[in-house]
């Protein structure tokens, strides 16, 4: 989600004057999100320096460059007896969200993620990849086998350690915050697309009521992954939508925050960019064009996409909270790690 996806997303749902709920945060800068030694990133690389302060080598989740495992945020939360969650629209186990509570060698294992996620006793889970859970040929709430080959049923495992599992809207909503503190909500087979639900912020909303019970607070990371998925392919009304819906989890983020003004931190950022978006008023007749899309009052504008792939541009942050002025200008995406490190009233690591 580069500045002209957040752009985007503003002129579709609210016009040229009306901010998005992510960009009314009163702190705003830019992150450079280039992985160990200026390579051109991916998300695990992006999504390890956000969580752990470090970069490392692209398709590495939370080691080092040695191979060495790096403490996250999350780790370091449930050290101050905080209560976690992981949300995501996309597979649970891919990246950005693997970062966060795994230590893997590459991006493929998300087998390997699925088992930390819970040997970890991530409070909250939510998002599709349920076949990362389930050994081949085992058939869960959603249509396609899974495919673990270690023959573990993680979710049979999930159950028998305390959580309750859930894979549907409707039992999402009937999870009781008071009685249940380990939830493991997995809402589709690999991304979440309708008809699949429960939205990105409904996952949220749940999450915030389970985790916020716990008097020690919580940290909680919410991924809008289909932006990227839908930047890829260049799919333009659904790179609109998805960054509505991100803005919408982002809104209930924020109605949290309003009720816990002087303990709560909000920061909404990107691992990176894709796609080389650009969004005009006026139509520039290139075949890499999408459009005409229309703001609430008719204007009409148009986006046109350079790349299917990940570009080196600098991608906008937003934040509330204390120690969110370092945010303030260009910084490397590194600081994103330090800024809540530090909130959590731990000293900064010194590198």
């Amino acid at each position: 989600m580069g500045s002209d996806h957040r752009i985007a997303g503003q002129f579709y749902s609210v016009g040229e004057v009306r901010q998005l709920n992510m960009d009314m945060l009163p702190v705003s800068g830019w992150l450079i999100t280039d992985s160990y030694g200026g390579q051109l990133t991916e998300s695990a690389a992006a999504a390890t320096a956000l969580a752990t302060g470090h970069q490392t080598y692209n398709d590495i989740i939370s080691l080092d460059i040695h191979g060495k495992p790096l403490k996250t945020i999350l780790e370091y939360a449930q050290d101050t007896g905080m209560s976690t969650g992981i949300v995501s629209n996309k597979f649970i186990t891919d990246a950005t969200t693997a970062a966060f509570g795994s230590h893997v060698e590459s991006n493929s294992m998300g087998a390997e993620v699925a088992s930390q996620f819970i040997e970890n006793r991530v409070n909250v889970i939510f998002g599709g990849g349920e076949n990362d859970f389930l050994p081949r040929g085992v058939e869960g709430c959603h249509p396609e086998y899974g495919k673990r080959l270690d023959e573990r049923n993680l979710i049979d495992e999930a159950i028998d350690i305390g959580y309750i599992f859930i894979c549907d809207e409707e039992s999402l909503h009937k999870v009781s915050p008071q009685t249940d503190s380990h939830i493991l909500g997995l809402f589709a087979d690999e991304n979440i697309v309708p008809p699949n639900f429960p939205s990105l912020e409904d996952m949220t909303k749940k999450a915030i009521d389970i985790l916020s019970l716990n008097p020690n607070g919580f940290f909680l990371v919410v991924e809008g992954g289909m932006i990227d998925i839908a930047s890829h392919f260049q799919e333009s009304e659904n790179v609109l939508n998805n960054v509505i819906g991100l803005d919408q989890a982002v809104k209930a983020g924020i109605e949290f925050a309003d009720k816990n003004k002087d303990n709560t931190l909000i920061i909404v950022t990107a691992d990176h960019e894709t796609g080389g978006l650009r969004v005009d008023i006026n139509s520039n007749g290139l075949k890499s064009e999408d459009g005409p899309f229309r703001m609430p009052n008719g204007t009409e504008f148009f986006l046109t996409w350079a790349t299917g792939g990940h570009t080196g541009a600098n991608v906008p942050v937003s934040a509330y909270g204390q120690g969110t002025d370092r945010l303030i200008g260009l910084n490397e995406n590194t600081i994103v790690f330090d800024i809540m490190l530090e909130f959590l009233g731990i000293q900064a690591r010194v590198d």
